[in-house]
């Protein structure tokens, strides 16, 4: 048909490469999950980590599934005129040969070039992170891979696509609970005052629970602390000021939450991740200020609007003159309920009165205390039974019972020990995690 294309043909031998390869790394990810400490806090699970990566490495190299891929994505870019995928020839391709469509284009790494052209670098880097965050947050459908080889441009600016092999899509509950912690972290905006930030680190919390990512159960206190803070550092980020330290405001929770294991890591984060990272990369060669918070701000913003399902640009418009003058159903509803309310906090303070409300409290400082002293206990226990035996071995005149007696001290000399390098390990830890800032602290 005479169309220049570009034909992709896989290495000979290349399957029994992944099957060796792929044989051994399974060992490792065994390996891994029994050893690993996760003193992170972060419960991963090193075999599913592996499952996930070596279906997806099957996957590449069977070069049919690839062009359905490639189908797929410029379907969902469809309605983006600065985003370009090669179109695919079935006719022609097997899953060990591809032929596509050739464009010409070059990678974004090459600066010089992008210059030379006259291509503007702010938006080139804008329009990486646009992309990126339409896969993950929109279509729930992403490329696991778009180094520099595979997300070029074009010499009118447009980005080009290439190797589709390692795709990966965000399960349903990953995607509305990302989407849930999306909108949580950026609704507001920069200058969100602390009430709504608490507002919202509640929703932050509950889309992390609804992706996996938090475990069920995990204590809902110190996350919302936690996140809190994460979101009120994210915010002046944002604005370009530095937040305070993690562990010198909420060093205990922290701590509590590590120690606990409650957070999880799913397997398709680790692609994820992987495709952050090539974009950050590929973002700050193009632009020095590239920062992909700032950038997701109002792209998280359309999308969330989007979501609302307003009928018409009436209706939308009528929502937000209603949202900043109050004039809105939420705020209606709550000078209705205001009086019943009221009610609700006199039965309260007449229960206090009464001595009929039972209030639970969690303090974090007064557990560690009493675990330090369980284990400060345990050590002086075994102390005192190994001097014990020492001194019952000193007055037998048996050697059977002497040695006995000195096999039972060196046992519980031991156990003291080990108790006293616990003891260590604990101070120091806690050290680490130390609270010295509280809220409403300047």
């Amino acid at each position: 048909k005479a169309k220049k294309v570009a034909i992709k043909v896989q290495r000979a031998g290349l399957k029994e490469l992944f099957d060796v390869d792929l044989k051994n790394l399974k060992k490792l990810a065994v390996l891994l999950d029994k050893f690993d400490p996760k003193s992170d806090g972060a419960d991963r699970d090193w075999v599913s980590i592996y499952e996930e990566s070596e279906r997806l490495l099957y996957l590449e190299i069977d070069y049919l599934n690839e062009a359905t891929n490639a189908e797929r994505f410029a379907r969902d870019f469809a309605d983006v005129e600065w985003v370009r995928v090669p179109d695919i020839y079935r006719e022609v391709s097997s899953p060990r040969v591809l032929c596509m469509e050739f464009i010409e284009s070059f990678k974004l790494t090459d600066i010089e070039r992008i210059e030379k052209l006259g291509l503007d670098r702010k938006l080139l880097a804008k329009r990486t992170a646009d992309a990126f965050l339409k896969q993950i947050v929109e279509t729930s459908y992403f490329h696991c891979d778009p180094h520099a080889g595979n997300l070029c441009v074009d010499n009118g600016g447009n980005l080009v696509y290439y190797d589709f092999g390692m795709m990966d899509e965000l399960k349903p509950n990953v995607l509305e609970g990302f989407r849930k912690f999306c909108a949580a972290l950026f609704e507001g905006g920069p200058t969100i005052s602390e009430t709504e930030l608490a507002k919202n680190a509640k929703l932050l919390v509950d889309g992390v629970e609804d992706a996996g990512v938090l475990a069920r159960g995990a204590d809902r206190l110190a996350v919302e602390k936690l996140a809190r803070y994460f979101m009120r550092t994210f915010k002046d980020n944002q604005l370009g000021k530095k937040g305070a330290n993690v562990k010198e405001t909420v060093g205990t929770d922290l701590q509590t939450l590590t120690e606990n294991n409650v957070f999880r890591f799913p397997s398709t984060f680790t692609f994820i991740f992987r495709a952050f990272a090539s974009i950050e990369g590929i973002g700050k060669g193009l632009d020095k200020d590239y920062d992909i918070g700032k950038l997701a701000q109002p792209f998280i913003e359309k999308f969330t609007e989007s979501q609302k399902g307003y009928k018409s640009q009436t209706q939308k418009n009528f929502n937000i003159f209603a949202k900043a003058t109050g004039l809105n159903t939420a705020d209606i509803e709550t000078a209705v309920t205001s009086p019943r309310k009221i009610a609700y906090i006199e039965e309260t303070l007449r229960a206090m009165e009464s001595g009929t409300l039972k209030v639970r409290v969690r303090s974090l400082e007064n557990e560690k205390s009493l675990e330090r002293m369980a284990l400060t206990q345990n050590r002086m226990e075994n102390f005192l039974l190994a001097s014990l035996l020492l001194n019952i071995a000193g007055i037998m005149s048996r050697p059977i019972l002497t040695g006995t007696g000195v096999a039972g001290a060196a046992f519980f000399g031991l156990q003291a020990f080990l108790t006293n390098t616990k003891i260590k390990k604990f101070d120091k830890t806690q050290a680490k995690f130390v609270q010295t800032k509280f809220e409403g602290d300047d």
